[in-house]
């Protein structure tokens, strides 16, 4: 079982990938300059110390909402389970003032719910982008949410700004079961029976 890390890097990864296209999509269909809707710095699976690059969209893991043992491997005793995530993709946004820091973090926000909404699957056409095509991923939509914090205050009138959407994210793993030992070779012996040591007896 690769546990919750695999399924983190596959949303940090998909993301990667799709958000730096679409946001140029958005731009143009906005009338928008990088400055309202920025392109991210840094897509990471962990919660860093602190923050150094921005814009930066963060997947973390709340918890593990189910497993359901679904099938065993071909020719093996391996389970195979559906295994389904609490995911959080943050996203932190610095900016100059209150509402062009707001502004970008909405609009950003946006762009990374159309990325999530437009593939369920995780599954890119960009370029170099090269998925987990056994891990059958599904963003459940049904459960994606948003919240949206108050602005903070830094040195130099630069105002810091977040988001998170939580979702279900759920993926195939499979135990790997440790080998006893393997069989090399085998003898099989035999003796050949007439019909009277076969048959039924009468008595």
């Amino acid at each position: 079982m690769q546990g919750p890390w695999l399924a983190k890097k596959f949303v940090t990864d998909y993301l990667a990938s799709d958000i730096p296209h679409r946001i140029i999509d958005h731009r143009n269909a906005w009338q928008l300059d990088s400055a309202r809707l920025p392109d991210p710095e840094l897509y990471v699976a962990y919660e860093p110390a602190g923050l150094e690059l921005w814009p930066t969209i963060i997947t973390i893991q709340m918890n593990t909402g189910s497993l359901t043992r679904t099938d065993y491997a071909n020719w093996s005793t391996d389970p195979n389970y559906r295994v389904t995530y609490n995911l959080r993709t943050y996203i932190w946004v610095r900016g100059e003032g209150p509402e062009q820091t707001t502004e970008s973090r909405d609009r950003l926000t946006a762009v990374v719910r159309a990325s999530m909404l437009d593939h369920a699957a995780m599954q890119a056409s960009a370029p170099g982008f090269f998925p987990y095509l056994d891990a059958d991923v599904l963003m459940d939509e049904t459960t994606l949410r948003e919240e949206y914090s108050d602005l903070s205050y830094a040195k130099g009138d630069r105002v810091i700004a977040g988001a998170y959407l939580a979702y279900e994210l759920s993926l195939n793993e499979q135990i790997t079961r440790t080998k006893l030992g393997d069989v090399d070779s085998f003898d099989v012996e035999g003796e050949n029976l007439g019909w009277a040591d076969v048959l039924p007896s009468n008595e």
